[in-house]
């Protein structure tokens, strides 16, 4: 498996406004990656290198009803071991990461970050991010 190793370091949420929202509301999901750096984690067998990728995941709700940010940090052990200077080598130049990189992370990042933002967003009665399923009752003719 491709991260080992996840964790929050920061959750913020504001809500802006107190009054009723009318019409359909947009949620824009914004992953950022905004540090990587090497990172190592210590296991049974020993100790193993990888990419520290630290990131902000931002959440904008259109009308402005809220807007928050989730951060932390996830270690990333790329498919071939010998790639972590080369991503690093490119962060540190360009500040960019292969495509195939930059998606398994962000997958990665969003299937953590979504249950906790439907929880956020349950308490503090915003939106959901994703549609939830609804069962619709239709008439026969």
């Amino acid at each position: 498996m491709p991260v080992l190793g996840f964790n929050i370091t920061k959750i913020e949420m504001n809500k802006e406004g107190m009054g009723t929202v009318s019409g359909q509301v947009e949620v824009r999901l914004s992953p950022r990656v905004t540090d990587m750096r090497l990172g190592e984690i210590r296991t049974p067998t020993g100790k193993m290198n990888g990419i520290e990728v630290v990131f902000r995941y931002e959440v904008e709700y259109n009308p402005r009803i809220a807007v928050g940010a989730i951060e932390g940090v996830i270690l990333y052990v790329p498919p071939q071991k010998d790639k972590i200077d080369e991503i690093l080598n490119l962060w540190d130049d360009e500040k960019k990461m292969e495509s195939f990189t930059f998606a398994e992370i962000v997958n990665f990042i969003t299937k953590e970050v979504s249950p906790l933002l439907m929880v956020i967003s349950k308490e503090m009665r915003l939106p959901y991010h994703v549609p939830i399923p609804r069962v619709e009752v239709k008439q026969q003719p």
